[in-house]
């Protein structure tokens, strides 16, 4: 994270500025959108391409939000890389394109100063709504109303030092990035991640991973607790051992007392 930080600095990137990361769950997430916040800048995660027959529409949705949020930058990766060719002429603000693999083996030279810590009043995340009834609307969350969301969750929750996070959801958007990973990373518990994808297919991964890890906290839209309800079979959890699993959170939908049945 330090590496990506240092190389968005030695791009003039920091405080003030927009970094769109525009990428699959995985390891190069974390790193790009914490070496975001430790050069100052602020994070737009926005999701990745799904599929290649609808990549027009796709890039000019994103575009919108692209240039909405001034984004000087875009971090992707490298099979999405054509997909940016498209956004780069739709967005003003929008000066340079990179793979997270290429920040995070740079080997930028510049130490990272004080001058780069962020203030309360900062902001620290950019983030877009889904536009499912509209056109999406950025909303700006300054590094003391995260803290001030994080710290509420945990003290709901009554978190512990034993209690393991399992999340499938996507990091793109607040449940999967705040409540699945900014909420461990502050009170310092693993977490287990899984692709959004991996659960989709086969429900059964995310019931297992409790299973495995011993997860004490999870949370999901209401569907997802349908969709496990529904697909997975008997012989999918013979032998599962769910005890360790101590808060099932639902939201960011509707929930349905048939679904909880």
């Amino acid at each position: 994270a330090e590496r990506v930080a240092a190389d968005l600095a030695k791009r003039g990137l920091g405080r003030g500025d927009c970094v769109a990361i525009m990428l699959p769950t995985s390891a190069d997430f974390f790193l790009a959108f914490a070496g975001t916040l430790l050069a100052g800048a602020t994070p737009v995660p926005i999701y990745p391409p799904f599929r290649a027959d609808r990549i027009a529409e796709y890039a000019e949705r994103q575009s919108a939000i692209l240039a909405n949020a001034g984004a000087r930058m875009l971090i992707t990766f490298r099979e999405a890389e054509r997909v940016a060719k498209l956004l780069k002429p739709r967005v003003p603000s929008l000066e340079t394109v990179a793979t997270a693999t290429a920040l995070i083996e740079s080997t930028a030279p510049i130490p990272l100063g004080p001058q780069v810590h962020a203030r309360a009043e900062d902001l620290a995340l950019l983030q877009y709504t889904s536009g499912s009834t509209g056109h999406p609307k950025g909303v700006m969350l300054a590094h003391a109303n995260l803290l001030a969301n994080v710290r509420a969750i945990g003290e709901a929750l009554a978190l512990r030092s034993d209690d393991v996070g399992i999340s499938w959801l996507p990091l793109y958007h607040d449940m999967g990035l705040i409540g699945a990973w900014l909420l461990p990373l502050y009170f310092g518990l693993p977490v287990v991640v899984l692709s959004p994808l991996a659960f989709l297919s086969r429900p059964a991964r995310w019931l297992r991973a409790f299973h495995r890890y011993r997860g004490t906290v999870g949370a999901a839209p209401n569907f997802a607790y349908e969709l496990a309800a529904a697909k997975i079979s008997d012989e999918e959890i013979q032998d599962l051992d769910l005890t360790s699993w101590r808060a099932a959170l639902n939201g960011a939908e509707p929930v349905l007392p048939a679904t909880l049945d």
